[in-house]
């Protein structure tokens, strides 16, 4: 599958920056999925579990605050958010996001 660079940023600095096949993540109007050669973009995100595929099906959860998500021309995809942390499991970074919700 192919892949495209990926870089989150929070007010702390960069949290995670490589290449992935996808990226799911939370927008105002629900989820969705970027891959490969998606057409630019600009989303506005809310509080939620965010899943980076990388080569061979590998995933990475994190929970994320509000931010926004950019596809850019280059067809690099990054995310701004106010918060962002790694967790092992989905379930992990699902429960985070609700906690997330609940401080707005």
């Amino acid at each position: 599958m192919a892949m495209f660079p990926v870089q989150i940023i929070s007010p702390e600095g960069t949290v995670w920056s490589g290449s992935a096949e996808a990226v799911q993540a939370f927008g105002i109007d629900g989820s969705f999925g970027v891959m490969a050669n998606h057409r630019p973009m600009i989303a506005a995100l809310i509080p939620g579990a965010l899943k980076i595929t990388e080569a061979g099906g590998r995933l990475l959860h994190y929970a994320v605050g509000e931010g926004i998500l950019e596809v850019r021309d280059d067809k690099r995809v990054v995310l701004l958010v106010d918060y962002a942390e790694a967790f092992e499991s989905a379930e992990e970074a699902r429960l985070k996001a609700k906690a997330l919700q609940h401080m707005l």
